[in-house]
């Protein structure tokens, strides 16, 4: 049974973030990655569903990508994931703290984001749990009166909300709790959008109820189910969409932005399989982006699983009665 990368990534681990952030306080990053070492190694041999998933993911990309890593991926490589993973988590509580001022960007990447935000016009943004967005912070610091508004899924991840919010509390960037994107919830963001708001959304988590809300596309070689939501709400939006990607290279972030639709508007014959094509092209981006740093995509559960949905949803009532 494949598990959900929110209970396996964040269940519990809110208060031993919190420690992890006091131990780079008070003695560094050399130190923090010291303790890190071993939680994680916790983690890999106590999560084996994460594990199986990892081992899994890293195979289909060296199969299409093998020069994105040195050698075969091994039992070595998905450790190496999960500690990418750990160091994230820290990184995603600093982004808040400590906002990056400026942050690497292809040239044309660049102009294209400036661009956007000096129109003063809103748009939607589609992400994805690669890499750490947080660091995308920096366009809030270049540009002091950008709103944006992130919307988040992940049930545990309120937790985490909280603790980044009371890290910055005057900042313009709200985190948004999402059960269901609902008419009322809608229409707001409609109203934060024609007022000149930014709205980020993650395009590669699933929901986790049963029903037509997905579609299925070709990544890294193999289809699997993606949602249908960020296509839904910028039909409902009806504004410019965005891809935003924002990863490290080496030892920096590395920001990206790339167009990816004036409007969306699905035909109307068949709506369960309208959003194909906008999915697809979605999910070929974000393998393009993830092929060039593999070990920051952290969705570790079966993502290519057939019945993927079905089992993230039994493992949702599983942890629910522990």
């Amino acid at each position: 049974m494949s598990q959900h990368w929110a209970t396996i990534g964040e269940a519990g681990a809110l208060s031993g973030l919190r420690i992890m952030v006091w131990v780079y306080r008070k003695f560094g990053r050399r130190a923090f990655n010291t303790v890190l070492g071993p939680v994680m190694l916790y983690y890999l041999m106590r999560r084996p569903l994460a594990r199986k998933a990892s081992r899994d993911y890293l195979k289909r990309v060296y199969h299409r990508y093998p020069d994105a890593f040195k050698r075969k991926p091994g039992l070595g490589t998905t450790y190496l994931h999960f500690f990418c993973f750990g160091r994230a988590l820290l990184d995603k509580y600093l982004a808040w703290f400590e906002p990056p001022s400026d942050i690497p960007m292809d040239t044309q990447e660049r102009e294209l984001l400036f661009t956007v935000a000096r129109s003063g016009k809103g748009c939607l943004m589609i992400g994805s749990h690669f890499g750490n967005l947080e660091y995308a912070r920096c366009v809030a610091h270049r540009h002091p009166n950008l709103v944006t508004n992130i919307l988040i899924h992940d049930k545990h991840a309120a937790k985490f909300a909280a603790l980044f919010s009371n890290a910055a509390p005057q900042s313009r960037l709200h985190l948004i709790q999402v059960t269901e994107l609902d008419i009322e919830l809608s229409l707001r963001l409609k109203e934060k959008v024609n007022s000149g708001e930014w709205v980020l959304i993650a395009g590669d988590r699933v929901p986790v109820s049963a029903g037509p809300n997905v579609s299925s596309a070709e990544f890294f070689g193999e289809r699997a189910d993606f949602p249908i939501g960020p296509y839904v709400l910028a039909r409902l939006l009806r504004c410019p969409v965005y891809l935003m990607h924002c990863f490290m290279l080496g030892d920096d972030y590395r920001l990206g932005f790339e167009f990816f639709a004036d409007e969306i508007r699905p035909s109307r014959t068949s709506q369960g399989t309208s959003y194909a094509a906008e999915v697809q092209r979605y999910a070929y981006a974000l393998e393009a982006r993830v092929s060039k740093a593999p070990l920051q995509w952290f969705n570790f559960y079966d993502f290519w699983g057939k019945s993927a949905m079905k089992e993230r949803a039994e493992d949702s009532r599983e942890e629910a009665l522990k």
